[in-house]
């Protein structure tokens, strides 16, 4: 009867963790799916920022207006 308990265990085992990873398999799924579909940009969009200049620049030597002032002109 042992033997027949510990059988019955080590199936219910190996059938809980064969749930648990069709599980996890369906849930990183249904997170790629969502996401791919999150990540998509309109083409408008798309167009407006390629069309659009950067303007990131910044300028590194700037002089202060101190000196400015006290140049004389």
């Amino acid at each position: 009867m042992a033997k027949n308990k510990q059988q019955k265990k080590k199936k219910r085992e190996r059938r809980v963790a064969q749930e648990k990873h069709a599980a996890a398999t369906r849930r990183r799924a249904q997170e790629k799916t969502t996401k791919e579909s999150q990540k998509s940009v309109p083409e408008r969009t798309k167009r407006i920022e390629a069309a659009a200049p950067k303007t990131d620049y910044i300028p590194t030597n700037k002089k202060s207006p101190f000196t400015q002032r006290r140049g004389g002109g």
